[in-house]
C-alpha cells in the first residue's frame, strides 16, 4: 500500500531495535572462552562482514524485496523453495524470541509466575503488532530505539565510572587469533537482523545514493556495541562475565545512585522487552512478505495469526523436548544467521552476475 511505506532510518532503527535483545542475552559471554579481554574487539572486527553482508543482501533485495528477487533469479520454484528456507528459520527465531523473553521476565519478578503467561501475552502483543500497518510498527521502532539507547546509556554511564582498563588492555599478537573467531560469532549475533532485506520493497526512499545511510549505521551500531561490551568487562573482567548467563543484566544489578534510584534491573528488563517485540515484528512482516510471494492475496490476512500461533506452539513445545532455549541460541542460531544472511546471498549474488553475463 502506498501509504504503508516506511523510510530506510526507519528500517535501520528497526534492526538495532531488534538486535539489542540478542547482543544483550550473548555478548560479551559468547566471545569470552576464545576472545578473554578481546571480546570487545571482536565486534568492531564484525563489522566489515556485517557489512559486506547488508550489502549482499540489500544489493539482492533491490527495490522488490529480497523474496521477489530471489523467485525472479530462481524462478517459482527453486526460488520458492530458498524462501521457503527463509520462512521456516523465521519461524524458529520467532519461537526462540518469544521463549527466551517470557524466561527473562519469569526470572526478573519477585512473585510466582508461570512461563506459559509471560509467552502469551508477549505472543498477544506481537499478533496485535503485526496485524497492524509496517509504518505504524516502523514508527513505534524508532520509539522503541529511543528508549532502549536511553536505558543502556544509563545503565553503562553509571557504570563506566567503576570499569578498570587493566581488564581490557593490553592485547598481544597471540590473541589475535581467537578475537577474530570470534567476530564472526559476532556477526552471526548481528545476523538476527537478516530478515530486513525482505521489507526493502515497502521502503520509499531507496536510491544509489544513500549507500553512506547504512554504512553509517552499521558501523555507528557496531562502535556502540563494541563500546557497551568494553564497559561490561571493564567492569565485571573477563572470568566473571564468563560464568554469568546475562552480562548486561547482571551490571544492571549493581547500577544506583544513592538517595534517586536502587536496584534498576528490573525495569531494565521490563525495556527489554521492546526489542523482544521489534525483533518479533520484524520476522512477523518478513514472514507477510515472503507469503506474498508464494500464497494468494485471500491468505495474507492470515499470515500474522499463523506465524505467531505456530511460533507460540513451539515455544511451549519444541525447546523443552530439544534443549534449552539458551544452547540453541548460543550454539545454533549464530552459525545459521551467518549461513543464510552471508554464504548464502553470496552464492546467489555470483549467480546472478553470471546469469547477466550470459545474457
Amino acid at each position: 500500500m502506498k501509504d504503508d511505506k516506511i523510510s530506510r532510518t526507519q528500517l535501520m532503527a528497526l534492526l538495532w531495535a531488534g538486535v539489542m535483545a540478542p547482543a544483550a542475552e550473548l555478548l560479551p559471554g559468547l566471545l569470552l572462552p576464545g576472545a578473554g579481554k578481546g571480546a570487545w574487539l571482536a565486534v568492531v572486527l564484525a563489522a566489515p562482514l556485517v557489512l559486506a553482508a547488508g550489502w549482499l543482501l540489500g544489493s539482492l533485495a533491490g527495490r522488490d524485496g529480497l523474496a521477489r528477487s530471489v523467485t525472479g533469479l530462481l524462478g517459482r520454484w527453486l526460488g520458492g523453495g530458498v524462501v521457503l528456507l527463509y520462512i521456516v528459520w523465521g519461524l524458529f527465531l520467532l519461537s526462540l524470541r518469544l521463549r527466551l523473553c517470557a524466561q527473562r521476565l519469569l526470572a526478573s519478578g519477585e512473585r510466582d509466575g508461570a512461563l506459559w503467561f509471560f509467552l502469551l501475552s508477549v505472543a498477544a502483543v506481537l499478533l496485535w503488532m503485526g496485524r497492524g500497518k509496517l509504518a505504524a510498527f516502523a514508527r513505534a521502532g524508532q520509539l522503541f530505539l529511543t528508549a532502549l539507547l536511553l536505558t543502556a546509556g544509563v545503565v553503562l554511564g553509571l557504570s563506566l565510572f567503576q570499569a578498570r582498563p587493566e581488564r581490557l588492555l593490553p592485547l598481544w599478537w597471540s590473541e589475535a587469533g581467537p578475537v577474530l573467531r570470534a567476530a564472526l560469532s559476532t556477526a552471526g549475533v548481528m545476523g538476527w537482523g537478516l530478515f530486513l532485506p525482505f521489507l526493502m520493497g515497502d521502503v520509499r526512499d531507496q536510491g544509489e545514493n544513500k549507500n553512506w545511510h547504512w554504512i553509517f549505521w552499521g558501523l555507528g551500531g557496531a562502535l556502540l556495541l563494541s563500546a557497551a561490551q568494553a564497559v561490561i568487562l571493564g567492569n565485571l573482567g573477563a572470568a566473571l562475565a564468563a560464568r554469568l548467563d546475562n552480562p548486561f543484566f547482571a551490571l544492571a544489578k549493581s547500577v544506583g545512585v544513592e538517595g534517586a534510584f536502587q536496584r534498576v534491573e528490573g525495569v531494565v528488563t521490563a525495556l527489554w522487552t521492546f526489542a523482544d517485540l521489534t525483533m518479533g515484528g520484524v520476522l512477523v512482516f518478513a514472514i507477510r512478505a515472503i507469503a506474498a510471494e508464494l500464497l494468494p492475496k485471500r491468505a495474507l490476512p492470515w499470515m500474522p495469526w499463523l506465524a505467531v500461533l505456530l511460533a507460540a506452539a513451539g515455544a511451549l513445545v519444541i525447546f523443552p523436548a530439544l534443549g534449552t532455549a539458551e544452547e540453541w541460541n548460543r550454539r545454533i542460531v549464530p552459525p545459521v544467521n551467518l549461513a543464510l544472511g552471508f554464504l548464502l546471498p553470496a552464492l546467489l549474488w555470483a549467480g546472478e552476475g553470471l546469469f547477466r553475463r550470459k545474457r
